[in-house]
């Protein structure tokens, strides 16, 4: 069965490709356009740099070899670069082939990372900033509505980006206050319920929005939706405009951050109500398409560091309301 792809691979190995990439659906994985185009990246290096041609001949000195090119790369960038040359080769042997199979014990996994958590008062200056957008140089009328919008789903909702630009016009249900979410993380779709406040400002932004030949909730100005990377180069902007700081780092929050800080505020809102914060994590993890209740048990830790470190919690008090368990 061939994959419909939105990438366009050379001739010389584009059903191996398609067939890589069923493979991956079938396990439940989305594997987007930026997925496919690094599945390009490493067919293309094997099929140049195989004596015979081939994208099934995965030696140890081509694997060697491939990984090279990142060795000066960010931890990240190795390790993901080393998790997709195994995963690959995984996928050649249950084919039937004899490839070099990276080992798991080599990859090297990046340091723990810990995301910004915004404060309430920032998310206000950021949406301030961003409700004075005004048109961009194409003068496209949407735009000073489409980045308040966006930002407010993204926050409200605890989406990712790219779900959320790929909201069609009838995901949005706003006689009903549901938004369905198609294909996310994981393959997971969810119909979550928004806040009448949410449904209200959306309902505003529907009747603004010229969404002439396109079908797009959030519709850029050539009928396609809006690209993840538009959205966070100007999210970075009003950061700056919002006066949030640079982080230790050198780099500024991301855009995912967003979905970090809903759900940590989602569970200090839990908590205010009385609620024992554990027993939230299962309405959680659903709103937020997670695959399983772990991935969301993530956030009691930064719940807890949330409270000690901007709601000034002693440690004493932080330990009564998250205990250990």
């Amino acid at each position: 069965m061939k994959t419909k792809t939105n990438y366009t691979f050379p001739e010389q190995y584009r059903l191996e490709a398609e067939e890589y990439i069923s493979y991956k659906h079938s396990l439940g994985f989305v594997f987007g356009y930026d997925d496919q185009k690094k599945c390009d990246q490493l067919l293309r290096y094997l099929y140049t740099n195989s004596p015979i041609n081939s994208v099934t001949e995965l030696t140890k000195d081509l694997v060697d070899g491939y990984l090279e090119q990142f060795n000066n790369s960010r931890p990240r960038t190795i390790h993901a670069n080393q998790s997709y040359v195994r995963q690959y080769g995984l996928f050649l042997k249950q084919r039937g082939y004899t490839p070099y199979i990276y080992p798991a014990t080599l990859i090297q996994c990046p340091k723990d990372f810990t995301p910004y958590i915004f404060s309430k008062e920032e998310i206000y200056q950021i949406l301030k900033c961003a409700d004075n957008i005004g048109p961009n140089k194409n003068k496209f009328v949407n735009t000073p509505h489409i980045y308040p919008a966006i930002l407010r789903v993204l926050y409200a909702c605890g989406s990712r980006i790219g779900e959320t630009v790929q909201l069609k016009a009838e995901d949005v249900d706003l006689a009903e206050g549901l938004i369905t979410f198609h294909n996310g993380k994981n393959n997971i779709s969810r119909i979550i319920p928004i806040s009448d406040s949410l449904t209200s400002y959306l309902k505003k932004f529907d009747s603004r929005i010229d969404r002439t030949g396109n079908s797009y909730f959030f519709p850029s100005l050539h009928g396609e939706c809006y690209s993840p990377i538009t959205i966070r180069n100007t999210f970075r902007k009003l950061m700056i405009q919002a006066g949030i700081p640079v982080q230790p780092n050198g780099k500024y929050p991301r855009i995912h951050d967003l979905r970090h800080t809903f759900a940590v505020h989602s569970l200090e809102q839990s908590i205010d109500r009385g609620l024992d914060p554990y027993c939230s994590l299962p309405a959680l993890s659903t709103y937020m398409g997670h695959k399983g209740i772990e991935s969301t048990e993530y956030y009691l830790r930064l719940t807890k560091h949330y409270f000690i470190n901007t709601l000034n919690y002693t440690q004493a008090q932080a330990d009564i309301i998250f205990p250990e368990v």
